[in-house]
This record gives C-alpha cells, structure tokens and sequence, in this order.
C-alpha cells in the first residue's frame, strides 16, 4: 500500500514538468533548456505566453492563413510575402508598383497638361459661326435643299471671333446648325455625291466637341486658316477631295496635339492595367506561398531530455 501510494505521489509531482512540452506545443510558449536543473523550475515557467506577446496577431496569423497574406499582397503587393520572409519577391512586387504608380501619375499628369493646351489652341482657331457660315454657302454652291435659308438668316451680324470663340455660343442657335447638317450631302471635286453628313456640331467644351473638330473632314471649314482662303477667294470651288488633301496646317496642327494628350492617356491606361496585374499576382504569390508552408507537417516530441522524436513530412 506504501508503494502504491508512492508511485501516485511521484506521477503527480512530475506532471506539471513532463506536460510543459505539450503545453508549448499548444500555446507557443517557451520550452525549458536541456539542461534546465528540476531544482531551478519555476512556476514562471509554466505561465501562458500569449501570441501578441510575440508578434502582432494580424500578421502572425498572415504566417499561417493564406487568406490574410493573399488579402495583404493584393492591397500593398509584396507585403504578404515580406511577412512570410519572402524579401526578395516582396522587393520586386513593391518596386514594380511604386514605379508604376509614379509613370502613371506622370503620364496622366502629362496628358492633361496636353489635353488643356490642345482646348486652348481650338478655342483660338476654331470658330463655330465660320463653319455655319461656310456650310451656308457650301449649301448654296451646290443647291442642296437643306433649308440653309434658315441658318442664313440667323447668322445675319455675326462674325467668326476667332481667339474668344466663347462668346460665339451666346449668339449662336446649334439646333438650326444641327437641323442643315442632318440634310446635307458631300459633294465631290470629281462630281460624285456621298451620303449626307456623318457627324453634328456637339455642344461647346464638351469631349466630342474638341475630338471632331480636328479628327474629320467635315468640320475643316471651321478652323482659321482654312475660313480665310476660302472667304477671300471670290471663285472658290465649293466641291472637296474629302480626303488629306484638303487638310490645312490647323487642321494638322490640332490633329497632332489630340494624338499626342490622347497617347499618353493610353499609355497611362496600360500601366493602370500593369498594375492591377501586380496586385494579383502578388496576391496569388502570397496565397500561395503560406499554402505551401503549411503543407509541411512537423510533429515533434521533445522531453527535456535529448531523447526526441520527429516525423517531418514536406511537398
């Protein structure tokens, strides 16, 4: 009866010591060194240590649920990978977006910049009452019924102000504009007659309003130089090639700036594409990254002694 109860008494002394790698196994506590005396245990050793204690909860737990690094990589790429010690890969992702956020401001920037210049120089060579007026005389020249008669009158006392065209759009009715236009053939230097009009005057300031003027033949009339030869020469030929040909320097002009503000517009677009691509992939890299970690099974037992056994598994 002695020894039983002595037996009893030895296994539940030696519990607490024997449990603690269990307990570290479970709460990530620290494990007492080997040679750690029985005489020199402490209650201490045996309290909870809790996971803050040893990194930030959020990113620890990004160590270990793929989720977490996928969502942390796909908002700034390459942090899920530096939390998992990727520093490499994360350096790329990073660098990658931040130069190409950079080239993104700077060509959106850039096409503004463009975009206003191109305005103000319509604005100072395009005239929307000289268009009226040379579709009037267009319509006359080539006894188009279109009732150009109206826009004729309208247009009685007011001039092309070219460099204030703002003013124009005081005085100038567009749906009489629009209503001739509608009607109106393309008659060519050769004789031949083409369908009506394709396109209407839009409304002042608005994104269709700049990209036509400089983009078709219609609206050539419109810009300065062109209204001058036609309005001093008294035996002009009111029937065009409709083509490149009968394009003058503002036309040209106009058409490079639009092209130029709308190219780095472009390219400002594909690197927003560019980046979006990094965000993903380096969510997918994170993701995955954590996926594969935790795929390698450990088991380990180790019992204050060098006696230990582990099963490591790794694919």
């Amino acid at each position: 009866m002695r020894k039983l109860i002595l037996i009893v008494f030895s296994f539940f002394v030696s519990l607490p010591v024997l449990g603690q790698p269990v307990r570290n196994a479970l709460t990530g506590s620290i494990v007492l060194e080997e040679n750690h005396p029985a005489s020199e245990v402490h209650l201490s050793d045996f309290r909870y240590i809790r996971g803050e204690d040893l990194n930030s909860g959020m990113i620890r737990s990004a160590r270990t649920n793929p989720g977490l690094a996928f969502l942390y990589s796909g908002i700034i790429p390459g942090s899920g990978q530096a939390i998992n010690g990727k520093w490499g890969r994360a350096a790329i992702y990073f660098l990658v977006d931040a130069a190409s956020a950079v080239y993104y401001f700077n060509r959106n920037s850039t096409a503004r910049d463009n975009e206003a210049s191109y305005e103000r120089y319509a604005n100072e060579n395009w005239s929307s009452i000289a268009y009226a007026q040379w579709l009037v005389e267009y319509s006359r020249a080539n006894n188009i019924p279109n009732g150009y008669q109206d826009l004729e009158t309208h247009l009685i006392g007011k001039s092309p102000n070219f460099g204030n065209t703002t003013t124009e759009w005081m005085i100038l009715d567009i749906n009489i504009v629009r209503e001739v236009e509608s009607q109106t053939t393309y008659y060519y230097s050769n004789g031949n007659i083409k369908s009506n009009f394709s396109h209407e005057l839009q409304d002042y300031g608005s994104q269709q309003y700049y990209e036509l003027m400089s983009k078709y033949y219609q609206f050539q009339p419109g810009w300065q130089d062109f209204y001058d030869i036609w309005t001093n020469d008294p035996g002009h030929d009111f029937r065009y090639t409709w083509n490149a040909g009968m394009i003058t320097p503002n036309f040209i002009e106009g058409r490079d700036r639009a092209e130029e503000f709308n190219n780095n517009y472009r390219q400002a677009g594909n690197i927003l594409k560019l980046i979006l691509v990094n965000h993903v992939v380096s969510a997918f890299d994170a993701f995955f990254t954590v996926k594969l970690k935790n795929s390698r099974i450990e088991t380990q037992a180790n019992l204050l002694r060098p006696d230990s056994f582990s099963v490591i598994f790794h694919f």
